[in-house]
């Protein structure tokens, strides 16, 4: 899974786990008949009670008003091509806890994605073509390519603060977020500070100042869920 989006107002909890990393994230695989759904070393199954060409369907209809703007609403959330969907599934009932996010759901589904409604929420979920990074460790020096990424990865300490901010990241996902999508505050204000920030330095000065002030802020968003930070909570795992 890549992002979960309320796409109408509802007070329906999320019932899949929202993708903070993708290491953790749940996954779906599909056998032609049976959905099963995979997180954290845990998995359930869900039969399918119809499969249809995908068509602009009751559920398309009264909640978004049209393809184009559910399309758009694909987009805009997940960057996601909703003018592939080639296949629409109607599944039966789930007993098992992890499954209730996909009892009696629709997937619309194209080669590459799939897409989960359930309630008011719909979630993203992508084929896999490499094994999914961890969010909260490092930049991966091997895919070093600009000159800000040499200049941390040229200095271990540099190489720890961003492990740091990326753990303080995940966290601000966990305790903030209202959904994971391109178009949430956390992961704009993420990005923003990345490109305008961080990726603005020339120096290993100017670095380090850029990480201590984004793991202060974010000290200040997750101290109450995480009073360790910047250290590690005791059930984390090392860097």
């Amino acid at each position: 899974m890549t992002g979960a989006a309320q796409f109408e107002q509802g007070r329906d909890f999320h019932h899949l786990s929202f993708p903070v990393n993708p290491v953790t994230a749940g996954f779906l695989t599909f056998d032609g008949n049976i959905f099963v759904y995979h997180e954290t070393g845990s998995s359930c199954s869900v039969k399918v009670n119809k499969r249809i060409s995908f068509y602009v369907d009751p559920i398309i209809s009264h909640s978004f008003g049209s393809r184009d703007k559910f399309n758009a609403f694909l987009s805009a959330k997940f960057h996601a091509n909703g003018g592939m969907l080639t296949d629409t599934y109607l599944l039966a009932d789930a007993d098992e806890p992890l499954c209730l996010g996909l009892r009696y759901a629709t997937v619309y589904k194209s080669p590459d994605e799939m897409v989960l409604l359930d309630g008011s929420w719909a979630y993203l979920f992508e084929r896999q073509t490499h094994a999914p990074a961890n969010t909260e460790q490092n930049f991966d020096c091997k895919m070093a390519s600009m000159k800000v990424e040499h200049l941390i990865c040229n200095n271990p300490e540099l190489v720890k603060l961003d492990a740091t901010v990326n753990r303080g990241y995940v966290g601000m996902l966990l305790t903030d977020s209202k959904e994971i999508s391109y178009e949430d505050s956390v992961r704009k204000g993420q990005l923003d500070w990345l490109k305008n920030v961080r990726n603005k330095c020339e120096t290993r000065a100017c670095l380090f100042d850029a990480y201590s002030s984004r793991i202060r802020f974010i000290k200040s968003r997750i101290s109450i869920a995480y009073p360790s930070y910047p250290a590690q909570e005791p059930d984390q795992d090392g860097d």
